[in-house]
């Protein structure tokens, strides 16, 4: 793989998490409203799968994101808001995003040193 497509990857992973955090929050704003139910993400996978399948060859030797710009779906659970696994899903996608960053930094500073030299 090469470095641009890491970058790439690693872009759709941080908006996928910032989806993710955001429907997390909404879920424990309103884990007080009786009617409320709990909404969810599709994994990140899933988001890579739905971009996978609209891949086009714009060149015999090229393949390319052709107008394609996966969003990660959300939608809306049966199930109540338990705050104990929200706060975990929370911490998970801090987790992720710590990741996420550290392997961007790694990366860049790799591609720095070969661009100095």
């Amino acid at each position: 793989m090469d470095t641009v497509g890491i970058f790439s990857i690693a872009s759709r992973q941080a908006e996928h998490l910032s989806v993710r955090q955001s429907a997390i929050a909404s879920n424990i704003a309103n884990a007080n409203v009786p009617s409320f139910k709990a909404s969810e993400t599709a994994s990140f996978a899933e988001t890579l799968a739905n971009a996978a399948a609209t891949l086009k060859a714009t060149d015999s030797r090229h393949f390319g994101l052709e107008g394609s710009d996966p969003q990660t779906q959300v939608y809306s659970t049966e199930r109540a808001v338990a705050l104990e696994d929200e706060l975990v899903k929370s911490s998970e996608v801090r987790s992720h995003m710590d990741l996420n960053t550290g392997i961007v930094s790694a990366f860049h500073r790799m591609l720095l040193l070969t661009v100095k030299t």
